[in-house]
């Protein structure tokens, strides 16, 4: 977006007042609520804003929230086991391999053992 800016296919508002107000109105929503699925949503429906007022690659942005929602369940059913699971690309759509050691018995990070299956 920034990239956008700079180059002239992206006008920014005339005056401080329409930036401000802009800015006033996101802080507004995102001071809505302080729940995860809220929160996690917030930034979905902004990556989304950016997607579309540019050339970036679109992709599956509510997906990639559902895969947020579940990593955050994850984390807190079992803080210590949530890095145990795998989530599906939505990009590609290729779901990811359970790693071969659990999170917390995986002290060896040498490349050698994380690419063992």
């Amino acid at each position: 977006w920034a990239r956008d800016v700079m180059m002239g296919k992206i006008a920014l508002p005339a005056d401080k007042a329409e930036m401000s107000a802009d800015v006033e109105e996101r802080v507004t929503r995102e001071e809505v609520s302080a729940d995860g699925k809220y929160c996690i949503r917030y930034q979905g429906d902004y990556v989304q804003e950016l997607i579309d007022e540019t050339d970036y690659p679109s992709f599956d942005v509510d997906g990639a929230c559902e895969a947020f929602y579940q990593w955050k369940q994850h984390k807190s059913d079992a803080i210590m086991e949530f890095r145990n699971n795998a989530f599906k690309s939505v990009i590609t759509g290729t779901m990811a391999p359970v790693h071969h050691t659990p999170w917390k018995d995986a002290l060896d990070d040498t490349l050698e053992v994380y690419l063992q299956n």
